[in-house]
C-alpha cells in the first residue's frame, strides 16, 4: 500500500506538542481529528479453570483499567508516579486520544496452558480501527 502525505497532515511533532502531560509528548493512533474511531477484540487467558467472563473481578472495572492504560492521561496524576520521560519514551506512543474513541468491544476468555503463576493472564488484543466520518486524513483507514 502505497502511503500519501497530505499538506494539512498534522505531524507527529504537532501532534505530540498538542498532548503533553509532564514532559511527555503524547502520540496516539486513533485522534478524534482524524474522525477516527476503533473496535478492539480481546482475547482473554487466564490459568483458573472457570470459563466465565466475571471470575476473578468484574469485568468492566478490568476493562476500564485496560483502555485508561491504551489512552492519553488526562493528567500527571494519571501517569503512576512516572514524572519524567525515559529517553526511547519522546515522544510517547499510545493507541488512543481518548477512550471514548472505542466504539466496539468484544472480550473472549479461555485457558492460560502455559507454565505460569496462578494469577497471571495473558491478551491478544486486535484493534481495527475505522473511519466515522471519512476524509482526506483518515481514507487509508477506510
Amino acid at each position: 500500500m502505497s502511503r500519501r502525505i497530505y499538506a494539512g497532515a498534522p505531524t507527529v511533532k504537532q501532534i505530540g506538542a498538542k498532548l503533553v502531560r509532564s514532559g511527555y509528548r503524547f502520540v496516539p493512533l486513533v485522534i478524534e481529528q482524524w474522525n477516527v474511531s476503533c473496535a478492539i477484540d480481546i482475547l482473554f487467558l487466564r490459568r483458573d479453570a472457570t470459563r466465565s467472563v466475571v471470575h476473578g473481578g468484574d469485568i468492566d472495572n478490568r476493562l476500564k483499567t485496560l483502555f485508561d492504560a491504551t489512552k492519553v492521561p488526562a493528567n500527571a496524576n494519571e501517569l503512576g508516579g512516572y514524572l519524567t520521560p525515559a529517553g526511547d519514551e519522546d515522544p510517547f506512543y499510545c493507541l488512543l486520544e481518548d477512550d471514548k474513541l472505542i466504539t466496539e468491544v468484544q472480550v473472549t476468555t479461555d485457558a492460560l496452558l502455559a507454565p505460569s503463576t496462578p494469577t497471571a493472564v495473558k491478551l491478544i488484543i486486535r484493534v481495527n480501527v475505522r473511519p466515522f466520518q471519512l476524509s482526506e486524513l483518515n481514507s487509508d483507514f477506510a
